[in-house]
């Protein structure tokens, strides 16, 4: 067994999250737990609770992980291509994030399936990563609404952004032909990217009195 002096604070902590992705990545959350964690890196269980106040929180910061990477794909250029429309970068986003879901199965399943203890409820870096999520759509949709309704913008993106998972949380978890018949996932988010943005350009066009 390792000694405490063998690594330095953060490099231990380091190693902990470290190994923690790699337990995940190989059998999902149900593959974590300190004792196991512990053996692997050659610590007794007691280290993991010096670095971290519970296993919830290593949870979230494997899961902050997660979030960058995620974020990582919807802001990158193949999403973002100014050669391209908005409905048209939309749409890469969502087949790159159902892309995401089967490729990164295991930590994809884990975010989205771990709730946050009452008493973790409010954590800034977290809740700022997930806010993050979002800006990338946010920008794609800008030109659907005016200066004033940044409020109505963030809202639609939220909608648009939850739909999408939806359909990708049933394909993902093979519930999707009970509602789809042999329509796929990707085929029913682009439409659905097509109608939700008509329907804004309508609605914002009868508010404004068009």
């Amino acid at each position: 067994m390792a000694r405490r002096s063998d690594h330095s604070r953060e490099e231990l902590q380091t190693l902990i999250l470290d190994t923690a992705w790699t337990l995940v990545g190989q059998g999902g959350t149900e593959t974590l737990s300190a004792r196991k964690l512990a053996s692997k890196i050659g610590y007794a269980a007691g280290t993991i609770y010096n670095h971290f106040d519970s296993m919830d929180d290593l949870i979230l910061r494997v899961n902050g992980r997660t979030l960058d990477e995620l974020f990582a794909v919807l802001n990158s250029p193949a999403c973002n291509d100014p050669a391209h429309s908005p409905v048209q970068n939309m749409k890469k986003m969502a087949a790159l994030y159902m892309e995401f879901a089967k490729t990164r199965a295991p930590y994809w399943l884990m975010l989205f399936n771990t709730a946050l203890p009452p008493e973790r409820t409010e954590i800034t870096w977290y809740q700022e990563k997930i806010d993050l999520l979002f800006a990338p759509l946010e920008t794609q949709l800008t030109s659907f609404f005016t200066a004033g309704q940044e409020k109505r913008k963030k809202m639609a993106a939220r909608i648009l952004w939850s739909s999408i998972h939806g359909l990708c949380f049933l394909e993902e978890t093979d519930k999707l032909p009970l509602v789809s018949g042999k329509i796929g996932a990707l085929d029913m988010a682009n439409y659905l990217i097509e109608s939700f943005v008509s329907g804004v350009v309508i609605v914002n066009k009868l508010k404004s009195g068009g």
